[in-house]
């Protein structure tokens, strides 16, 4: 029988539709009350996570590996890592920080702390890990930007000020040719350079000051040969260019989203530094040929340990060498190798008196920027104890220092905790500090500055 019209299957439809309706209602209505108890408790679980999960998307670092660098150091990571072997390491990163804090009391006692250092920890609850002393820090420097103003970060984010700190209060590193706030400026310079080849000691380095993360890859060692072939220049020349448009990031930290904030609101600025001179790592059994480097943990302006580069070890403040060794064990269990055969290599370090003088340097870095905590990366030279120089500094740390990060941890959030320090007021931003007020003495285009609490104007 023909349907033209369609309506015998829109009964058929309307039928079919109504009596699964009536089933369903059916369903729902010999239901007991413990489904629909369990059912409103499961449409509020999945409520609850739909929001964390939102939430933590908001929230969430930038890539993987920031993601690794949160879970390396929590409780129960650490506790495995005693089972594994790594419990005579812990027992002696423990007796080493019981030596170290009364040191560490008195000068907590002794500090004038910055307000802005103050103010990145307001938090701080005392069980904080290391990286979640850093991760605070990234946090309280994001949000004063934000409330006030304040990019006092610049004193380790902007290579350009770290270098105009330095010039401040008087703290060595290796001399520079100048700074450039413009691209062109930059090129002109660079092209006169061509012309004076002769009047400069080979290689110097390009830097960019606002691309201060390794893996921005904001530094490049030009050679005599680079300036007198035209490819090779042109290729410096790219290099500005490209450069100068970069956003720099700290991807691979725990921080990395405040690191974002702060970071993205730099200035693309230059410099170029001469080199080091030597001799280098190599003189002494290094693998490579570039500067002796030391990396020193500050801690309420009392130098912690000094990390050796080039060569897995730490230097501590008792005179101690630990060396780590690159096994899977050892990276996993935090265990140390000992051997004082093996430390004879760095025993130069002590014999020659580099260790007490790079301590002392460290410490005075960290006091001209009244700061809780800092790392201080100095350049010393085998066979000239004084030849020492700081290269960079570092605020947010991403070493994590095995089982000494616990113990350091606890010695930086405890001065928070107790307030034992002296607290200043706002006044000049952190870079800003220092008795000098005068030209970078090697300065090539250095500029002064009149200076507010917060905005500084180019004179």
């Amino acid at each position: 029988m023909e349907d033209p019209d369609g309506v015998m299957q829109l009964l058929t439809s309307t039928h079919k539709r109504t009596r699964a309706f009536r089933r369903l209602r059916h369903y729902f209505v010999t239901r007991k009350a413990d489904f629909w108890i369990r059912g409103t408790l499961g449409f509020i679980l999945c409520c609850v996570l739909v929001t964390w999960a939102n939430s933590f998307a908001k929230n969430a670092p930038r890539d993987f590996s920031a993601y690794l660098a949160k879970i390396k150091h929590t409780p129960a990571l650490q506790t495995v890592r005693i089972f594994l072997g790594g419990y005579e390491s812990y027992k002696s990163a423990k007796l080493y920080y019981k030596s170290q804090k009364p040191f560490l009391d008195a000068s907590t006692k002794n500090t004038t702390l910055h307000r802005y250092w103050e103010e990145t920890q307001l938090k701080v609850t005392g069980g904080e890990t290391w990286q979640d002393m850093v991760v605070g820090r990234m946090n309280g420097m994001v949000k004063q930007l934000k409330d006030k103003g304040r990019d006092d970060y610049k004193v380790e984010k902007d290579k350009c000020e770290m270098y105009g700190h330095f010039a401040r209060n008087d703290i060595p590193y290796v001399p520079l040719l100048g700074m450039w706030e413009t691209e062109e400026s930059l090129i002109t310079y660079l092209k006169q350079l061509r012309s004076e080849v002769g009047k400069h000691t080979f290689p110097l380095w390009l830097k960019s000051c606002h691309l201060t993360q390794g893996d921005d890859a904001g530094r490049i060692k030009i050679g005599k040969s680079d300036l007198e072939s035209d490819s090779k220049f042109n290729k410096i020349i790219d290099w500005v260019k490209t450069k100068w448009q970069q956003v720099p990031n700290d991807n691979a930290r725990a921080w990395s989203n405040d690191a974002a904030v702060i970071l993205e609101a730099l200035t693309p600025r230059f410099l170029i530094q001469t080199s080091y001179a030597g001799p280098y790592g190599d003189s002494v059994g290094f693998t490579h040929r570039a500067p002796v480097e030391l990396k020193v943990e500050v801690i309420w302006g009392r130098a912690y340990l000094a990390n050796i580069c080039d060569y897995e070890a730490y230097a501590l403040r008792d005179g101690t060498i630990e060396r780590w060794d690159t096994s899977l064990f050892s990276k996993i269990a935090h265990a140390p190798v000992t051997d004082p055969e093996q430390n004879k290599q760095v025993q130069w370090l002590l014999d020659e008196g580099h260790m007490e003088k790079v301590y002392a340097l460290a410490e005075k870095v960290c006091r001209s920027m009244q700061a809780d905590q800092v790392r201080v990366d100095i350049f010393v030279r085998p066979g000239d104890p004084d030849g020492l120089v700081v290269n960079e500094i570092s605020i947010s740390p991403g070493a994590l220092y095995k089982w000494h990060a616990q113990f350091m941890a606890t010695a930086w959030r405890q001065g928070h905790v107790d307030k034992s320090f002296h607290p200043t007021v706002y006044t000049k931003t952190v870079y800003e500090t220092g008795p000098n007020e005068g030209v970078l003495s090697s300065g090539h285009e250095w500029f002064k500055k009149t200076s507010s609490a917060v905005k500084r104007v180019v004179a």
